[in-house]
């Protein structure tokens, strides 16, 4: 990615978090910025008519006039892809003189980078260990993990990216279509959770928002808005969209097509259709570290258990499995005794009461697979690396759990994931916990119903080829 000045984009980032408010914000009604001159708008539609056809004429989007009500996005889910200016903290524009225009993405695509376009619909993109382009222009739902490298992700009208692994700190947009003068950078402040399906506007999600129409553009889990600011934009160009229609030049594969679509390990173009697809690193594009656990690890609720657990990773084909250890635990795995109350020697850690504690369990007795009740849990939330720390109770899947004794025993799984848990798995925002139970050994130490091991399965464990 020789031509991303990655010296000049950090020494940019200590201007983060003093932009100054948008004099245009209504505090009664934010709705009113969606009037803009006709003038105005024929210049963007123009810019975004020049923007597509210097693409190559597979990636050619459909374009539609935009009206001030719009709603063109998918329905998916429970998401919702707008919102209101005065629902959001600290909205702040972007100052339009500080946004460089793009020449050329060429520059910007690494040895083994890959062009990624999902093109309409609700989509699922997996990038490469390597610098990528991923074009998220195609007036649908993408969900991305853009893997590692220096990645940069086209934005444009009427679409949505949900990036689960964006990082400022080398990390990009590019605006096509929309003048960065409408752009504006927001913190979400819903306290909603859901694990995958929290809302676009959680509280711990930065927020890339269209002003004239409301749409939200990006939202980047786990990610302070005041970390974004102009030298994490640039303006899309007809020149930098054309700058990659050399593709054998390149060396670039290229696929098209519908469904999923898996690359190589070199440089990929993989081009979606207008259904719902998966583009796809390949699973010969990313390996796991062991995940451990131990020492106070159970975040939120740091307990002073001695025990200790770790968990080996494979994802083949969509199926994750999942096996490892725990030992020295104070209890054993929280329902691994078929018992319904908890015990009276058992610490709980947040002030939950124990009796609503094992109900609120007991509620769901299989996860979305089939798989039993147990006491350890996939989550999603990243945890122990550069993100902070953050948790969601939300269970994924439950895992198997058997005791060799009071204090140890195995763990294991083996699940099929849906392309959204496979990016969030990939994006490092799982983790694993241990619930215990039962003073099995009579020592008077029966275990955190809480959690007594967190496993987080983040950057550190994801590692890209």
């Amino acid at each position: 990615m020789e031509g991303f000045d990655y010296k000049n984009h950090l020494n940019h980032n200590h201007t983060h978090g003093t932009g100054i408010a948008d004099p245009t914000f209504s505090t009664t009604n934010s709705s009113s910025s969606t009037n803009t001159s006709i003038g105005s708008s024929v210049q963007e539609s123009e810019l975004e008519k020049s923007l597509n056809d210097a693409l190559a004429p597979e990636e050619r989007e459909k374009l539609t006039s935009v009206s001030d009500d719009h709603n063109h996005s998918p329905v998916v889910g429970k998401f919702e892809f707008h919102v209101d200016l005065n629902n959001v903290d600290s909205p702040r524009s972007l100052d339009p003189k500080k946004v460089t225009r793009e020449t050329s993405f060429r520059d910007n695509l690494g040895a083994r980078g890959d062009i990624l376009n999902p093109k309409g619909g609700n989509n699922v993109v997996i990038g490469s260990g390597d610098s990528d382009i991923i074009r998220g222009t195609g007036r649908g739902f993408n969900t991305i993990t853009t893997g590692t490298g220096r990645d940069t992700i086209i934005l444009g009208k009427e679409t949505t990216n949900r990036i689960f692994d964006f990082d400022p700190s080398s990390d990009r947009f590019a605006l096509s279509g929309i003048n960065p003068k409408n752009v504006v950078i927001a913190q979400g402040k819903n306290p909603g959770k859901g694990g995958l399906e929290q809302p676009l506007d959680s509280n711990n999600n930065a927020l890339i928002i269209d002003k004239k129409t409301g749409h939200i553009l990006a939202a980047l889990p786990f990610v302070k808005a005041s970390d974004i600011n102009e030298s994490h934009f640039v303006r899309n160009s007809a020149k930098a969209n054309a700058s990659l229609r050399d593709f054998k030049e390149l060396g670039v594969r290229s696929q098209r097509g519908s469904g999923t679509l898996t690359g190589t390990n070199g440089r990929d173009r993989l081009i979606g259709g207008d259904g719902n697809d998966f583009l796809y690193v390949g699973d010969d594009g990313f390996s796991f570290n062991t995940a451990k656990g131990g020492g106070g690890t159970e975040f939120p609720f740091k307990t002073d258990s001695p025990g200790t657990s770790e968990l080996n990773f494979e994802l083949k084909k969509g199926v994750f499995r999942v096996n490892g250890s725990y030992e020295n635990f104070d209890g054993f795995p929280l329902f691994s005794q078929g018992e319904k109350e908890i015990d009276p020697n058992a610490k709980i850690l947040n002030g939950s009461d124990p009796k609503a504690l094992v109900e609120g369990f007991l509620k769901v007795p299989q996860d979305k697979e089939g798989n039993p009740i147990s006491g350890t849990h996939l989550h999603y939330s990243p945890a122990g690396d550069s993100r902070g720390n953050f948790a969601d109770a939300t269970v994924i899947r439950f895992f198997e759990n058997n005791p060799i004794d009071a204090k140890s025993g195995t763990i294991s799984g083996e699940f099929k994931l849906s392309p959204e848990e496979q990016a969030a798995l990939l994006a490092g925002t799982l983790y694993v916990n241990i619930h215990t139970n039962i003073d099995g050994d009579g020592d008077g130490r029966a275990g955190f119903p809480t959690g007594e091991n967190r496993l987080n399965i983040n950057r550190d464990v994801v590692r890209f080829a």
